[in-house]
């Protein structure tokens, strides 16, 4: 059994959400503490969400009578903590701290370290609602959007320093490594602080994160 089970950006309720590769992570690995690390639900409009994905927060319920459950809120998400909480019947958090073995984390879903996102809020708030309506109506919007992110993902990562932000963070609250959602982008990176991104399950791509009983850290890809 795994100390932490580490998943973020699942967004139950958009079509790329990819339910089923969640189910089967949540059936093979065993945690003592899952940890969703923000982005649970794409939209407050549950309406959105299909059979499968009640499936997934029935399984996430059923795990939480054996499991700690923490989860920690992301931009997407439509409640303050203490109202996530009452509705999930999860810890539901802010950010996350806990040790293994004298090897301090801490966790946050990462939007914090978005320079665009943080800094023009409105903005990307109104970009985001125009994206729902157009994909909404047009056919082919994804193939649009998807075309998009690739072009400017590379600049998006040199502009928006996420990664440096988060270990710099890391550094100021005296922890070893610092683990992020947000940007749907895995990585594990180690120098003198540890970064490790989960990923998303609504890539193409699904990725998450386990951590052993000594902390090591492992990023699984999923075919």
């Amino acid at each position: 059994m795994h100390e932490v089970l580490a998943i973020s950006d699942i967004h139950l309720g958009d079509k790329d959400c990819q339910a089923n590769q969640l189910l089967k992570v949540l059936k093979k690995e065993k945690a003592k503490t899952i940890l969703i690390v923000g982005d649970l639900f794409d939209h407050h409009n549950l309406n959105r969400l299909n059979k499968t994905h009640w499936k997934v927060l029935s399984k996430l319920r059923k795990l939480s009578k054996k499991s700690k459950i923490i989860y920690l809120i992301g931009n997407h998400c439509f409640l303050k903590a203490e109202f996530m909480s009452i509705l999930l019947g999860f810890d539901c958090r802010d950010e996350y701290e806990f040790e293994i073995k004298d090897k301090k984390f801490i966790a946050v879903h990462g939007d914090i370290f978005d320079i665009y996102f943080s800094k023009y809020k409105s903005i990307t708030e109104f970009i985001i609602k125009l994206y729902y309506i157009i994909r909404h109506y047009t056919p082919f919007a994804d193939n649009f959007f998807k075309l998009l992110r690739k072009k400017t993902e590379s600049l998006g990562e040199k502009t928006s320093n996420i990664k440096e932000n988060a270990i710099k963070y890391c550094e100021f609250n005296n922890k070893d490594s610092i683990i992020c959602g947000h940007s749907h982008k895995p990585e594990h990176e180690y120098d003198k602080f540890e970064y490790i991104n989960t990923g998303s399950f609504c890539e193409e791509k699904c990725s998450y994160v386990v951590i052993d009983k000594k902390g090591k850290v492992n990023l699984i890809y999923l075919d």
